[in-house]
């Protein structure tokens, strides 16, 4: 049995197919086209434009179907379409243009289900989850096993940049900008004494986090340590940031500082000293979620 999931979040669309058995879920398509919703906004309402970017899109991928047909096809948005004023009427053109009815989730949903993947793929007894997105932060903290709280803020990687950033190269001043206006919403929700050793990453904004890491400090293994001082060192030379986000996650030239940064600004709130990636997430959960429906 085949499942495909279609993901519309603010920097990617994607479309996921698994081939089912019994208990076991193996990826065997994995596609994405970048089509930047967050960033085809004007007023709280998502453009023409993002409509046009969000449906050409879909079709694009759904021409993958045809060569893996699926036995369930389903579909759903986080925070691009949930943050904007016009949710409906991007909903209903999607549905008309490309056949395809979406699921709009809350932040609650998404966390809720982002724990749910990434329990697939290990036993989290204790941490702090993140789920770093292009248009929300999904945070999921873990006590002996059991969710204890979760939490979406509307700021994400790419939002992040539009809002505090927008020029290339990214400054000092923007990134410390980004961090406090996170560590606002940290503060605003969670008690001071929260804490946790590991920060479980989920999303791009961490696989490229990791991949820089890689990429400047090879003998690294996720320390946040280490992360904070790649931030600083990225930021302090306009050149080595852009060749090495090249070579690292060249789709994320923008975004990926930004992504950094909020990173780095939760793993210090809560006292994580490591950054370990997940990657099971919000795709896995909602296709545990409705296919067990």
């Amino acid at each position: 049995m085949k499942q495909a999931v279609f993901d519309i979040g603010s920097n990617t669309i994607r479309l996921c197919i698994y081939e089912v058995q019994g208990q076991q879920r193996k990826l065997i398509l994995n596609e994405r086209v970048m089509a930047r919703l967050g960033s085809k906004t004007k007023d709280g309402v998502m453009t023409d434009e993002g409509i046009n970017a969000a449906c050409d899109a879909i079709i694009t991928l759904k021409d993958y179907l045809k060569q893996q047909p699926a036995d369930k096809v389903l579909a759903f948005a986080t925070a691009a379409v949930r943050n904007v004023r016009n949710t409906e009427a991007v909903v209903d053109a999607i549905r008309e243009r490309t056949g395809l009815a979406v699921d709009v989730l809350s932040g609650e949903e998404e966390a809720t289900l982002t724990f749910l993947g990434a329990s697939r793929e290990r036993d989290i007894r204790d941490g702090v989850i993140a789920d770093i997105g292009g248009g929300s932060t999904e945070l999921i903290l873990v006590k002996n096993g059991a969710v204890t709280d979760t939490v979406s803020f509307p700021i994400g990687s790419l939002t992040a940049f539009v809002r505090f950033v927008n020029h290339r190269p990214a400054e000092k001043s923007d990134i410390h900008a980004i961090r406090e206006h996170v560590k606002g919403l940290l503060s605003g929700h969670f008690a001071p004494e929260t804490c946790g050793e590991v920060l479980y990453g989920i999303g791009g904004a961490a696989r490229a986090a990791i991949e820089l890491e890689k990429l400047l400090y090879p003998r690294a293994v996720g320390a946040i340590e280490t992360l904070e001082t790649l931030l600083s060192r990225l930021l302090a030379d306009e050149e080595l940031a852009e060749e090495s986000i090249l070579k690292a996650s060249p789709e994320r030239l923008d975004t990926a500082l930004p992504g950094v940064a909020i990173l780095c600004e939760v793993a210090h709130f809560f006292g994580c000293e490591k950054l370990d990636i997940c990657h099971g997430g919000v795709r896995e959960g909602y296709l545990e979620k409705n296919v067990a429906r």
